[in-house]
């Protein structure tokens, strides 16, 4: 009952967070070999592996205390209404579906975080076809429904555990 619970939770994530294609902008760079570091938000122990989503910089970053991993490019929710907005706050993995599901007809994600079930936000890959093609390379910008969308979606589901924290700001 409960694999059957998560799988349609992720279904309704995943459709949730669909968006309507839009121009697409040339592939990002590779994430920096040096990040610089970040501060770490109240609530999560200086030893605490964790997730930043940093919405100024549309932006994902991976930490294990306060030694930042990774950084990566990413697209969050475009803000026009509560159901296209990526919320701040501290959350927690709660979901993790590897996919890929087919969130609208025709569009599929893989490799989803869910964070955020109140709004039905996650971490997810770039969108794709059936046959695996991406459908929108946008990233940098806001271009969601209120998921965090990034090219690098499989290194952070290996990095993601259930109960992680998920600093979205």
């Amino acid at each position: 009952m409960r694999t059957w619970l998560a799988l349609l939770f992720a279904l309704l994530l995943a459709a949730a967070c669909s968006s309507t294609p839009t121009a697409t902008l040339p592939t990002p760079p590779a994430p920096s070999a040096t990040p610089e570091p970040h501060d770490t938000p109240t609530g999560i122990a200086a030893n605490e592996r964790w997730i930043e989503v940093d919405l100024a910089a549309q932006k994902v970053r991976l930490h294990d205390g306060d030694r930042l991993l990774a950084e990566y490019p990413a697209a969050a929710g475009v803000g026009t209404s509560p159901e296209t907005t990526t919320y701040p706050g501290v959350f927690e993995v709660r979901i993790m579906t590897r996919g890929p599901i087919e969130n609208v007809p025709g569009v599929f994600v893989s490799d989803i975080v869910e964070f955020d079930l109140e709004h039905h936000n996650g971490l997810h890959s770039l969108p794709m076809d059936a046959e695996g093609q991406i459908l929108d390379r946008t990233l940098g910008r806001p271009a969601t429904a209120g998921c965090v969308r990034l090219a690098e979606s499989a290194a952070v589901f290996a990095f993601a555990r259930p109960g992680m924290k998920v600093w979205v700001h």
